[in-house]
């Protein structure tokens, strides 16, 4: 595994690709993968949509070479959306940057199971990029909105170990200025977001909110103590969207777990990933029946990566960050291109977070 003192580079993120507004041609692909190609040539290529498309758009390709290579036959690609507020909401909120710079800065000094690179390319001035991943087939994407069983929520957190572990506290992250977006005035202008776009979604989705979701909202609004603002006792890279349908379960042989989507990706509390996933990856009663074990899950599987966290600390840090999730469903349903199953899912965050949070009494636990 190489060193987090020296990560390798796959590509050039700020490499000045030809606009996509699509999937690459096979020209393109010959360019790209050209390194890896050798003398063979992509010949022919045929695509499937995958993914729900609210950021950035995802296909499957399926190439045909010219000989024999060391190359797969299938690789997902992924490229701006082409809807319009989508792609804006992208440059604004440095998702392109973020996704294309962690594949070429970070994603092999990790051992999480992200996907391998084969090409990744990002032009500054446009935002336009270009990432050739692997593709996890055959395997079963995670489903936000029915949740998750806790055998499955297990292997979820073993991942969180494996993407927290290797680089806890590891001054190397403090030099990435792309993963070091949270000065001051981010964090200014994230209380800000929420504080604007809430009002608009209390009244897009009106009575599909639960109680919870609007009465924790509305006092996390007036009050959301230091939540914003407050000094983290540890850091690491952390997804910022750890959810199920960013997670591929890869089947009974494999048994592991694919982790895709890392256009939020920061430096930051490790917790703030596990109390994301585990506040909506279940349903509300089975997180109430499993969430201690799957706290301590995590607090141990640390431990092989000799990081001495105790769960008392780690509870109290997942108490605060209930509110992520919330957070998230407010704000990205505001801002991304609206879609019946994008409602669904957002709901099923708001109102299991909103639940979270108040089961833990989290308002408290941030004012403190």
């Amino acid at each position: 595994m190489p060193t987090a003192e020296q990560p390798p580079a796959i590509g050039s993120p700020t490499a000045e690709p030809t606009p996509t507004n699509g999937s690459p041609s096979i020209e393109q692909l010959n360019t790209a993968l050209a390194a890896q190609l050798g003398t063979v040539r992509v010949l022919a290529v045929s695509e499937e949509a995958i993914g729900t498309g609210q950021m950035s758009e995802s296909r499957r390709l399926h190439l045909t070479y010219s000989a024999a290579c060391d190359l797969p036959s299938t690789m997902i690609v992924k490229f701006p959306s082409g809807d319009p507020r989508s792609r804006a909401t992208g440059k604004a909120t440095r998702c392109y940057e973020v996704e294309t710079s962690f594949y070429r800065d970070l994603r092999d000094a990790l051992d999480v199971g992200a996907p391998r690179c084969f090409h990744v390319e990002r032009n500054e001035a446009t935002d336009e990029f270009l990432l050739l991943l692997e593709d996890f087939a055959p395997c079963e994407q995670g489903d936000q909105i029915a949740g998750c069983t806790a055998v499955q929520a297990e292997a979820c957190v073993d991942e969180l170990v494996r993407l927290h572990g290797p680089l806890w506290n590891s001054p190397f992250l403090a030099t990435l200025p792309w993963l070091n977006r949270s000065t001051d005035k981010d964090r200014s202008g994230s209380q800000a977001l929420m504080q604007q776009v809430f009002p608009g979604f209390i009244q897009r989705y009106g009575d599909r909110l639960s109680a919870a979701a609007r009465r924790v909202g509305e006092e996390f609004i007036r009050d959301s103590g230091g939540y914003f603002r407050r000094e983290l006792p540890h850091r690491t890279v952390v997804h910022g969207d750890f959810r199920l349908d960013n997670l591929l379960f890869r089947g009974a042989n494999d048994g592991g777990v694919g982790v895709v989507d890392f256009q939020t990706a920061t430096h930051a509390c490790g917790a703030q990933d596990l109390a994301y996933f585990v506040g909506a990856g279940l349903t509300t009663e089975a997180r109430r029946a499993h969430e201690r074990e799957l706290v301590q899950r995590w607090v141990e599987g640390l431990r092989g990566y000799n990081i001495k966290l105790g769960f008392d600390d780690a509870w109290l840090e997942y108490r605060r960050f209930t509110f992520a999730g919330y957070v998230m469903a407010v704000v990205a349903s505001m801002i991304v291109k609206q879609t019946e199953r994008g409602d669904d899912m957002f709901l099923a965050m708001a109102n299991r977070h909103a639940q979270h949070a108040e089961d833990l009494d989290s308002l408290a636990a941030v004012r403190n």
